[in-house]
């Protein structure tokens, strides 16, 4: 039960953009091969990036939503993220470096399947949100939050701060699970649990609920307790660590993390 994977660097088209992180090893003749984002609705889909529809706006009707690339422009800039509105259409760059000077590679040569669309979800009482899969290991996927801020399309930060602002969910048999399950509305809860020891005799439970607020994840409660292999069994059944990621606040599902 793993996650995927997606890295974000935001703006949106039209009479304004902006910049969520910066993009880094670009030179000026490359950076100047990278689409502009007023035409990124124009672009080819990404293969494998998906493709959802969600009320990302907030005005009750469906948004589409999809990743789309520029073939020849660099990684770390041709692949996109575009929410088409009935008011017009927003873009977000998905950057891409599998390790640091990957990124200048062009986008059709991306041979990893991030970034691509995890799920739309629902944590705002209006509006949806869309979760990108950005990376992923042996036995851990990271995603991201991305949803409408002040008009533009933005990365969705946590607060206290995570790193790169993306929710690692981790799954191993002997080491532990990290899972995300959620209400319409909010809140996103993140449940862990891990031995505590070789034994495997006592485990650890924790619980993180967020809330979306002002644009920010904001962490409202977390808990943690130390029990036993019998009492986290009944605690993993109890909350669900095996549903699949984001049960509950789930408007669409694309590609399975």
């Amino acid at each position: 039960m793993l996650l995927p994977v997606f890295l974000a660097i935001a703006a949106s088209t039209g009479s304004s953009g902006n910049s969520v992180a910066p993009q880094t090893g670009l030179s000026a003749s490359t950076a100047a091969r990278c689409p502009r984002l007023s035409r990124a609705a124009g672009l080819p889909y990404r293969p494998g990036g998906g493709r959802l529809r969600g009320d990302v706006d907030g005005d009750g009707r469906l948004d589409r939503v999809s990743i789309r690339y520029a073939p020849a422009a660099p990684a770390s800039c041709g692949i996109l993220l575009v929410v088409k509105t009935r008011s017009g259409a927003f873009a977000l760059r998905v950057a891409w470096e599998y390790k640091p000077g990957f990124g200048k590679l062009r986008a059709r040569d991306v041979w990893t399947p991030e970034p691509y669309l995890a799920a739309i979800v629902q944590l705002d009482p209006r509006r949806s949100q869309i979760v990108i899969a950005r990376n992923h290991g042996a036995s851990n996927a990271f995603v991201s939050f991305v949803g409408l801020v002040d008009g533009k399309l933005a990365l969705i930060p946590f607060r206290p701060r995570v790193y790169a602002d993306e929710l690692s969910l981790f799954g191993s048999a002997g080491t532990g699970v990290t899972n995300a399950r959620c209400r319409r509305g909010g809140p996103l809860i993140v449940f862990g649990i891990s031995p505590t020891s070789y034994s495997g005799k006592r485990w650890y439970f924790s619980r993180e609920e967020y809330r979306l607020t002002n644009g920010l994840l904001q962490q409202t409660l977390t808990s943690t307790m130390t029990v036993s292999r019998e009492r986290i069994n009944a605690l993993a059944r109890q909350h669900g660590i095996d549903a699949l990621p984001f049960t509950g606040c789930t408007i669409a599902r694309g590609r399975r993390l």
